[in-house]
């Protein structure tokens, strides 16, 4: 191969997705490929004329504008352009001027056609339908950044030596048992069916704590209604599950039968980072200089989390899990330190938090629920008490205090049930733009500690005034289009000043946002009490409320745009910077960019369709 051709064949190799090409491809568009040079504010496309090539810019930009000379999109080095004319025949419907002196390599039409057959990954970057493309970009990334525990099976890591007791064992021959074994758990079987677990934590929980007499059967303080996992499931997997319910032991089991139990040790030992680590040590805290200590470790854990190349959503849950314990932690310190709540409640969060979508340390929404035998002045100083020690601590460990003043040490968020009910039936009675605000904030609330069924009942409640005043949706609908998709310049991006920084894409704002909006109208139609996003949505499908498409959709928009996030603030921490949501359109690649736009599309789109949902049907 001639010079030449050689520069060009080593300048593909570089460019997503002819990386991708086979050697005896490369070298066939190498051979096949024609240049040609445009200088500054000359014209490329002209409408109505023919084009016969995929250009590849190797050097320079070019815009593409209307016929009123809008601006449409932006190209620069390894973009390409000059496929959709080909996929309609050859037809150019846009203008397209080179903005800086530039150099194209043209690929002849033939041999685009030809790899759009032969290649998968050619045809999944220039495939037409956007929500394909954006899947197969999230697919492709993962495969790129494989998790070692996503790849390694609960088989090879579990257990088979085990610790086996009677329910009827006492209490004090099990600990023998399992001192004298090195065991931290015990299975509890009878009639060779599990029953329980008895881990070593009990011991200092349930034991010591409650004085209870060594002879008493374990049975009495093991664990029941266990969750297990099978061999085939991965690493990840039980990590996850032990991360979200907070265990450190899961028995394995196939067809019925136990083979062994996998701990939270067996996983830590395969990866150098574990949120369930941090957990375990959270939940071990006595003082809140402890918790402080191990929150600073909560951005380094995000970016081996990110390196790794787990989900976004699993990453989110994983974060999320580690901020919910700090807060139960410090909600059991406050009770050792006030004693025991003299009435019933549920302290709640909202939010990021209670979606499970957190992600670096953010600012706090909460609240507590009372049960109606709460009474001001027998019971207000313990729960005012309560409410601010929980909060200063959280402000301690990285959880700053909400702008807004949405949390539990004011007053307005620390209410008997009764007051919740009142505060609900306005909003959706009475839907003003403050109360639809509330209604965001508030429809997303989870229990993380005290009678869940306060909120249980809440909820029940809630999904009845819904149904009897249906418009309600329809306001809240509209409201979920208030942040729209940042469209503008490549494709219609619109950036915002951030700060003293330049303009930057708000990731959180124009793209998250708005689907947790939209989810959160699907969850209220649907009267389900699911909270986190990707959940909402799955679950709008099964009750019909959205179609198979538009959750998938939906579903790749959310997971590309919060990976996207993820990836730049895990920059931003390496750098030493404090993570934010302002991603510059400069630090993404061609490739990003161009699936950023899809999933900017995609949410526009459904934006779209959900302002007419309630006139013209289903979505």
């Amino acid at each position: 191969m001639e010079i030449e051709k050689l520069e060009i064949y080593d300048f593909l190799k570089k460019c997503h997705p002819l990386d991708k090409l086979s050697e005896a491809q490369l070298t066939e568009l190498a051979q096949s490929i024609e240049i040609s040079y445009f200088r500054r504010s000359q014209e490329v496309f002209k409408p109505e004329t023919n084009n016969e090539y995929l250009y590849l810019i190797r050097s320079g930009a070019v815009e593409r504008t209307d016929d009123s000379h809008g601006l449409v999109a932006k190209f620069t080095e390894k973009d390409f352009f000059g496929h959709r004319a080909l996929e309609r025949g050859g037809t150019i419907k846009k203008f397209v001027h080179a903005v800086e002196d530039s150099l194209f390599y043209m690929i002849p039409g033939h041999l685009y056609f030809k790899l759009m057959k032969e290649n998968k990954a050619f045809l999944s970057y220039f495939h037409q339908e956007k929500n394909k493309r954006l899947r197969s970009a999230i697919n492709e990334i993962h495969a790129h950044d494989r998790n070692i525990l996503d790849s390694t099976s609960v088989r090879e890591l579990l257990h088979t030596d085990i610790l086996i007791l009677p329910p009827e064992t006492s209490i004090q021959e099990t600990a023998i048992r399992m001192s004298s074994d090195n065991k931290t758990a015990a299975i509890i079987m009878q009639n060779n069916q599990i029953v329980g677990i008895v881990t070593d934590r009990v011991f200092c929980t349930k034991v010591v704590a409650n004085t209870l007499d060594s002879g008493t059967p374990v049975a009495t303080i093991m664990s029941q209604n266990l969750i297990s996992v099978t061999p085939e499931n991965t690493g990840l997997d039980a990590m996850l599950i032990m991360a979200r319910n907070n265990i450190r032991h899961l028995p394995v089991v196939e067809n019925q039968q136990l083979l062994g139990v996998l701990t939270a040790t067996d996983l830590i030992h395969h990866q150098s980072y574990n949120p369930i680590y941090a957990i375990n040590e959270i939940h071990k805290a006595t003082e809140i200089s402890q918790l402080v200590l191990l929150c600073k470790t909560l951005p380094q854990t995000l970016c081996k989390l990110v390196d790794a190349g787990m989900r976004a959503h699993d990453i989110s849950y994983s974060i999320s899990s580690v901020g919910r314990a700090v807060a139960q932690r410090l909600l059991k310190m406050a009770e050792k330190k006030f004693g025991p709540s003299p009435v019933d409640y549920a302290f709640v969060v909202a939010g990021s938090l209670a979606r499970n979508d957190q992600t670096v340390h953010s600012d706090q929404d909460n609240g507590i629920i009372l049960s109606d035998d709460y009474n001001e002045n027998e019971h207000g100083e313990y729960f005012k008490n309560l409410a601010q020690f929980v909060s200063d601590g959280l402000n301690q460990c990285g959880y700053v205090y909400c702008p807004g003043d949405v949390m539990a040490t004011n007053t307005q968020w620390r209410q008997p049930y009764s007051v919740w009910k009142s505060y609900f039936h306005k909003w959706i009675f009475t839907p003003k733009p403050k109360a639809l605000m509330y209604s965001s904030i508030f429809f997303d609330m989870r229990c993380i500690y005290g009678n869940r069924k306060l909120l249980d009942d809440l909820h029940d409640e809630i999904h009845e005034m819904i149904t009897k005043n249906k418009l309600f949706i329809t306001y809240m609908a509209a409201n979920a289009q208030q942040n729209t998709p940042p469209l503008g310049i490549f494709r219609r991006f619109v950036l915002e000043k951030h700060g003293e920084e330049d303009k930057s894409l708000n990731m959180k704002k124009r793209g998250i946002m708005p689907c947790t909006d939209m989810a959160r109208v699907f969850a209220l139609d649907a009267g389900i009490n699911q909270i986190n996003t990707r959940e909402r949505l799955k679950q709008a499908h099964e009750c019909k409320i959205i179609s198979k498409e538009a959750k998938n959709d939906l579903l790749d928009a959310f997971d590309f745009l919060c990976l996207i996030r993820l990836k730049h603030q895990a920059g931003q921490i390496k750098q030493g910077k404090e993570a934010n949501n302002h991603v510059s359109p400069e630090e993404l690649s061609s490739l990003e960019r161009r699936h950023l736009k899809d999933a900017f599309e995609i949410i526009r789109t459904y934006q779209d369709v959900l302002s007419n949902r309630y006139t013209q049907g289903r979505m």
